[in-house]
Order: C-alpha cells, then sequence, then structure tokens
C-alpha cells in the first residue's frame, strides 16, 4: 500500500562528516557525487542522520553482482539493534510485485491468462462494471491499476475485527464499493489496493492453494528469500525491524504492528539481503542462480504498461505489473515503491547497465530521506556509463498551440478525496519563449521539449514522459510521470477551476472574518454592553457556524488517523458537518428576515455575506459526499 495511513495522509539539522569536509563545497541543499562505495556510505548516512531517521537497510548491486548489503543507525532504538543486511522490514506495496510475478509463472504455466475477463475467471468476487461490454475489466487492469477501481475504504486498511488470515474473497465481499468501476477500463491509471487484494485471490483460486503458500513455494523459494514473508512467523519476527512514526517536531516514536485486509498489496516482510535477489532476478531476466523462472519476455513485459490509452497512444512509461518506471539522474530505473505504519521502501533497477540497488527505511515521516537515497544510489552506480543527450526535433510553434490549454485531473485515486485533485491537481499548458511550457494552476512553468507526435519529455528526461492524445469522446488529454505530473487530465476551460478557488477562498475568508468579529461581540456581551441590543442571533447564529466547520474539519484529521474507527471524532466530524449545513440555514433567513430598522445596516450585510459563504461551502461539502459523511461506515 503506497501507504496504508490514507493522505498522511498520503518529508530537517545537518550532522557534518569527515567526508564532506573533504569535497568542494556543493550549493545549498545539493547532493554530493560519491566516487567510491566508503564516500557513499558515509553520504547515505548524513542523510539519514539529518532527517532524523531510525536507520536504514541499504542493498546495491553493481554488474550483476553485491557490491554493498547492510545498515545504518537502528533497527530498535528501544534496545540499540542495529540494522544488517539480514534485517527484516515491512516494505508495502513491494509486496504487489510477488502476487504478480506469481500470476505471471501461473500464466506460463497455462493456468491462467491474463486477457481474460474477471467476471469469467472469478465470478464470485463483486464489482459493478456499467462499461463491461465494451470495456470489460481483465486481469491486466488489476495488475496495471487500470480497472477503474476505487482505493481501499477507510474501514478496509486495517484489520482490528476479525481473523488475521481472513480470506481473500471474503474481504472483497465485505468492502464491495471500491470494485465499482468509475471510468470505462483500459483508459487511465489509478491506484488502488483492492486490485492486488483481487489478484492475490485469483493466484489463490487458480493454484489451488492459499495465496501466501504458492508465493512462498513457486517465486520466494526459488529466489532464495528467506525468512521474508507474507505470513508473520517465528523467524522473521524476531529479525523484524521496529517502526517508526515522528510528528510536531517530536522524537521518532514507534509504532504497533497492525494487521491489514488487503494482505497480497502490503502486507511482505522482507531484507535488504532478499530484496536484493529480487533485483538480481530481474537483471538476469527471470533467472535465479539454478534455473529460469520465467521467460526474459515475460520480465520484459512487466516493466512497461500495456492498457491505459497513454500507452496506446506511444508514452512507453508508466505502471506496468506491479513494476513502474521512473526517471531520475537522466536514466530510466524500474521496481516498485512502498509504504506501511512505520516504513517506506524503495527497490530500483536498471537493465541495460545492470546495476540496482535497495532502500528500506524503519520511519515513515520522511520522504525526502528516500528520495535523497535514490538519487545517491542512481549517481554512484551510474556514473560510469554515458548518457546520450535525447534528440529534440524541430516542430513550429503553430503545431504545439494544438497542445495548449488547461488540464483538469480526472482520474482520482480515492473518490473520498477526489475534490483534492479537481481542486489542485489541474495542469496548464501554455506556450512560453517558443516552446511548451507545463505547470500547476499557480506554480512556476516548466519547459516541455518535443519528442515526436504527441510526445514530450522534461529538460533532463532521457526519453518521453509526457503524451497527448484524444479520448473517446474526442477531448485532448494528458498524461505527465513525475512527481509533478498528472496520471490522467482532460482540457477542459479554466473559467470554473479558477472561480470554483476563488468562491472558497472568498468564502473562507468571510468565515474567518466571522470569527475573529466574535471577539468583539463576545467581550461586549460579556461586559453586558450588549444587553439592549436586539437580534444578536444574527451575529452569534454564523459565528457557531463557522466554529461547527472548524470542529469538523480537526475531527476530520484525529477521525482519518483512525482509519474507519467508530470513535468520538468521526461522530463529532459526522455531527459537525450537519450542524455546519443547519446554522448556515438558519443564519441566511436570520439575516433575511429581520427587520432592516432594527440592527445596524454594516452588520447585517456582514451577517449576509458570512451566511452566503457558509451555505455555500455546504453545497461544497455536499457536492464532495462530505456532508453527513460517517467515516466508520466508508
Amino acid at each position: 500500500m503506497h501507504s496504508t495511513r490514507v493522505f498522511a495522509f498520503l518529508a530537517l539539522l545537518t550532522i557534518p562528516s569527515p567526508f564532506f569536509a573533504q569535497q568542494s563545497p556543493n550549493k545549498k541543499g545539493e547532493l554530493p557525487h560519491p566516487k567510491t562505495l566508503e564516500e557513499l556510505r558515509s553520504a547515505m548516512k548524513h542523510v539519514v542522520d539529518t532527517e532524523h531517521v531510525p536507520g536504514a537497510g541499504i542493498a546495491l548491486i553493481g554488474n550483476g553482482s553485491l557490491l554493498w548489503c547492510g545498515g545504518i543507525g537502528k533497527a530498535d532504538i528501544g534496545t540499540n539493534r542495529d540494522i544488517t543486511c539480514d534485517t527484516e522490514f515491512r516494505v508495502g506495496s513491494i509486496s504487489k510485485t510477488f502476487v504478480s510475478l506469481a500470476l505471471l509463472k501461473l500464466e506460463e504455466e497455462g493456468r491462467v491468462n491474463l486477457q481474460s475477463r474477471l467476471q469469467d475467471v472469478a465470478p464470485e468476487v463483486p464489482f459493478e462494471n456499467p462499461w463491461e461490454s465494451t470495456n470489460a475489466v481483465r486481469i491486466t487492469n488489476l495488475l496495471e491499476h487500470t480497472a477503474g477501481f476505487d482505493d481501499m475504504a477507510l474501514r478496509e486498511v486495517y484489520n482490528t475485527k476479525d481473523s488475521p488470515d481472513i480470506s481473500m474473497l471474503q474481504v472483497l465481499r465485505k468492502f464491495p464499493a471500491p470494485q465499482n468501476v468509475r471510468w470505462p477500463p483500459s483508459t487511465r491509471f489509478a491506484y488502488s489496493n483492492p486490485d492486488y487484494g483481487i489478484a492475490g485471490y485469483l493466484v489463490e483460486k487458480k493454484s489451488g492453494q492459499p495465496w501466501p503458500a504458492y508465493i512462498r513455494k513457486n517465486i520466494l523459494a526459488p529466489l532464495e528469500i528467506s525468512p521474508g514473508d507474507f505470513d508473520l512467523n517465528k523467524e522473521n519476527r524476531m529479525l523484524l525491524a521496529q517502526g517508526y512514526q515522528k510528528s510536531d517536531g517530536k522524537p521518532p516514536e514507534p509504532v504497533a504492528y497492525k494487521e491489514i485486509y488487503l494482505r497480497p498489496a502490503g502486507d511482505m516482510k522482507a531484507s535488504p539481503g532478499e530484496l536484493a535477489k529480487l533485483v538480481q532476478f530481474f537483471l538476469r531476466r527471470g533467472a535465479t542462480s539454478e534455473k529460469q523462472l520465467l521467460k526474459p519476455e515475460t520480465i520484459a513485459r512487466m516493466e512497461y504498461p500495456q492498457t491505459p490509452l497513454s500507452s496506446r497512444n506511444g508514452l512507453r512509461l508508466g505502471y506496468g505489473l506491479a513494476n513502474y518506471t521512473e526517471v531520475e539522474g537522466g536514466v530510466v530505473t524500474h521496481g516498485h515503491d512502498g509504504g506501511i505504519d512505520g516504513f517506506i521502501s524503495t527497490y530500483r533497477y536498471m537493465p541495460e547497465q545492470n546495476w540496482g540497488y535497495v532502500v528500506l527505511l524503519n520511519g515513515d515521516f520522511s520522504g525526502k530521506a528516500l528520495g535523497d537515497l535514490n538519487k545517491l544510489a542512481i549517481d554512484f552506480l551510474s556514473k560510469d556509463f554515458p548518457k546520450p543527450p535525447p534528440i529534440t526535433p524541430n516542430i513550429s510553434a503553430g503545431e504545439l498551440q494544438r497542445f495548449t490549454g488547461f488540464y483538469e485531473s480526472r482520474a482520482p485515486r480515492n473518490r473520498l478525496f477526489a475534490f483534492l485533485a479537481e481542486l489542485l491537481g489541474n495542469k496548464r499548458v501554455r506556450m512560453q519563449n517558443g516552446q511548451l511550457a507545463l505547470s500547476g494552476m499557480f506554480s512556476r512553468p516548466k519547459p516541455i521539449l518535443f519528442v515526436g507526435k504527441n510526445l514530450f519529455r522534461g529538460e533532463k528526461d532521457p526519453e518521453a514522459t509526457i503524451a497527448f492524445f484524444p479520448n473517446a469522446a474526442g477531448r485532448m488529454c494528458l498524461v505527465a510521470l513525475g512527481d509533478d505530473g498528472t496520471s490522467y487530465a482532460e482540457r477542459i476551460n479554466p473559467i470554473w477551476p479558477y472561480l470554483r478557488l476563488c468562491v472558497l477562498a472568498l468564502s473562507a475568508i468571510l468565515l474567518a472574518s466571522s470569527l475573529l468579529y466574535a471577539i468583539v461581540w463576545i467581550i461586549l456581551w460579556l461586559a453586558r454592553r450588549l444587553r439592549d441590543v436586539k437580534h444578536l442571533s444574527v451575529r452569534a447564529v454564523p459565528f457557531f457556524a463557522a466554529l461547527a466547520l472548524l470542529i469538523s474539519f480537526f475531527s476530520a484529521a484525529e477521525s482519518l488517523d483512525r482509519l474507519g474507527e467508530f470513535g468520538l471524532w468521526s461522530v463529532l466530524f459526522f455531527l459537525g458537518t450537519m450542524v455546519f449545513a443547519a446554522l448556515s440555514l438558519i443564519s441566511l433567513w436570520l439575516a433575511v428576515s429581520v427587520p432592516r430598522n432594527e440592527i445596524h445596516r454594516a452588520i447585517r450585510i456582514h451577517s449576509l455575506l458570512v451566511s452566503l459563504a457558509c451555505c455555500t461551502l455546504t453545497v461544497f461539502l455536499s457536492a464532495w459526499h462530505l456532508l453527513a459523511f460517517r467515516p466508520w461506515r466508508s
């Protein structure tokens, strides 16, 4: 699970080291460029120390061989246990790679066809697809996250009530809502953990044995991965690192081991040394130390997507079969990241240059640390390989103009938080100095360079990372890979997105003014200076409406940290939104109905504006499905 903490939903004091003292000064914030393994270790230690991460497990593979496997920092601060090559970590979504390998193994054995329709292979799995006759959900859609399913429900994250070994079919039947297809399958990518819950079930159904047992025997054992496993057993429990979280500037705090429902999507435990064997397996194109486990063409198929519209319109890179591409340091790497409470992780490899690496952290609070360690590893491992500059063909400004416009995000990972993508995930494409530039709604535009036909790349990218193409309705679409990209966006008129933000900002300012004004009249009321003032409710009701909304937002943040649980904060959020809506309507009625000669004109107008702002926000909350939302039922 990219992170089982939804939107944690979804990164800090520099410690000098002898290595840095020996280097020429770097620009502020720039990472060094290690030339030796010792320099790399020192640079990585500096990152871990600087970001206050308890520890990191590292493995480096060069020319197909293990260069270094070890640890930096502590596996458990309380017991002072060091991280080693054999320390086990919860590796989150890296789990998906093993499930995908299992299905590919079954396909090579002739026991499943990844092009099969899900409803034909497993009709007992609950899902709804209005486009089934034209765009069926196929097994490949599950593995590439192009089925159109929602991400997991809040209650579907932590398993606090059922047996840890609850069957995947029971889980899928218990939480069927995410399997409602939101757009035609095979059109766009949207990360969905339930995809791999279903994939795990298919491994079980087609192999005739529990999915962890099949993966253990047919994938992990040939790769010599042990005691790493999906199951928490006596052997890997003893080697498991303690996970840590951190907030509000406090020291890292240990995280309890929590069972999850969608185990195929994120419950693997593995060490740096064990994942190094996985990386070597990919570099050997499906061969273990003893035999060819999967065909080279099967491994090649894993590494690139085929089902989304972007792939069918020329964009080679993206999310394959639980193996996706990233562009960093001028090279394209393959692999997968992972995150689960207390842990974040990644493995990457570059088959053309025969190197790869593993980075596992037992602190989930510093994505910057993970990113910097990635950059250091790639820079070190690729230093001896030439990076020929990509060719940029000429294209006229007139031809570029057809791609310009405003693109609205249309592939939210989670329906519940889709409004955030609608508000903040949009992109602008404009002409700048004779070439296209890509930006967010308010961010600085970055030039993108023409590659050919409908494909573009960032200035430092070695190949196309951006594609424009028409969808079935003829609307121009945009897919852009990378941190500043978008998984799928459609070109629209920009008036409403910008107007919507202005309306929301104005409404927020008016609510804030109501809270500030309340300080004045509450003091006067307590001093009994408002004893003879009529219609005090015209001032008070908008204030209490704004207060109810603030309490709702605070409660939402607290309840999300206890995903899907019935408790004080989730109930307060549920009640708070309803109270806010009711008080909004009441305040508007009071502001309109009070006799004009019985209230000061400025107070009346202010109350009317605040009431209108409250009603406007009520409409938005309703449209976003947050009004009277019950987290414990989602």
